[in-house]
């Protein structure tokens, strides 16, 4: 005769499933949940990748995530939209940050959402924070309208707007750049004798008002050439050939070498300028060598020795 379970013995099954149960539900919560922040960190990721893609071609320093989705530098789901996998939130309208660091963008979510009464994003907030400061560029005294190649001379910046004042005073201000200048003033004056720059500026103004803080900033490339090229006389000397010579000279990281000058003149200012460094040369003869660079820094250097087309070192020219 078989016999059932007894009133106890259900109890105590019933009491260790329940044990069981207490147990495995935690952890498998707990697995859940760190499934979800891990995805959660790889599609932050992924989004500050995109965002520096996307400040790499247009030089924006801020952008909707919905702007990069809508614009192909980020997949989201097929309604366009991009959900938090921990709390299921739309995070099109999260905003990320972009900051030149050296010769690339790093780009940061910010965690600030801004929607408009549309409930779409709002694109003032975007110009708030884009727009209202800019940096004037002061070459040699003048405003610079096009900052597109390299400028010589004297340098000062200007952080301005037409909308705030701006009033390092009473705010902190900043001035960074990709070769460490830190200033604390809305305006300053580069460092720019005997010099080559080629980086980025950036101005930041923090402002506090009640319980609000607000980043301002505004960014700029500067290229700016100050330093003469450089005339190598041992391999010019070396590149004599069959009444030719080869002027040998670079303009480092500079503008680069525009023109070249072999003749008896010794002031290069007033010569008649070649595109091509070769030249050719008369036995006997000492010759002034001048260089120019693309934003007109010259140098000057002598030859000073008698040439001779039996020189052993040939170098052939076309």
């Amino acid at each position: 005769m078989k016999k059932g379970f007894t009133i106890l013995e259900l109890l105590a099954a019933i009491t260790i499933l329940s044990l069981i149960v207490l147990i495995a539900v935690p952890t498998v919560n707990n697995i859940s949940s760190s499934i979800k922040k891990s995805h959660y960190q790889n599609m932050l990721e992924s989004i500050e990748i995109a965002a520096s893609k996307y400040a790499s071609d247009t030089k924006e320093e801020y952008v909707y995530v919905d702007t990069l989705i809508k614009e192909g530098y980020l997949k989201g789901d097929e309604e366009d939209h991009l959900i938090s996998p921990i709390d299921s939130e739309e995070l099109n309208c999260y905003l990320v940050e972009m900051q030149k660091e050296s010769d690339y963008y790093e780009a940061k979510f910010t965690n600030e959402k801004y929607v408009d009464s549309d409930n779409n994003c709002d694109a003032n907030i975007l110009k708030e924070k884009s727009s209202l400061i800019k940096i004037n560029v002061i070459n040699n005294g003048e405003v610079v309208e096009n900052l597109d190649g390299f400028l010589k001379g004297s340098i000062t910046l200007e952080a301005i707007s037409d909308e705030i004042d701006i009033d390092c005073n009473l705010n902190k201000c900043i001035w960074s750049s990709t070769s460490g200048l830190e200033e604390s003033k809305n305006k300053i004056n580069l460092d720019t004798v005997n010099r080559v720059i080629n980086g980025t500026y950036v101005f930041q103004m923090t402002t506090y008002s009640e319980d609000t803080v607000k980043r301002l900033k505004a960014s700029i490339d500067l290229k700016v050439d100050n330093e003469n090229p450089k005339i190598d006389l041992e391999e010019t000397k070396k590149s004599i050939n069959e009444g030719k010579i080869k002027i040998i000279a670079n303009d480092g990281i500079g503008s680069g070498i525009k023109e070249y000058y072999l003749g008896t003149y010794t002031d290069c200012n007033n010569v008649s300028w070649e595109e091509s460094n070769v030249f050719p040369y008369e036995e006997g003869k000492n010759y002034s060598i001048c260089i120019k660079d693309n934003v007109g820094n010259i140098t000057r250097e002598i030859l000073d020795f008698e040439m001779s087309n039996n020189n052993e070192n040939e170098v052939l020219y076309n």
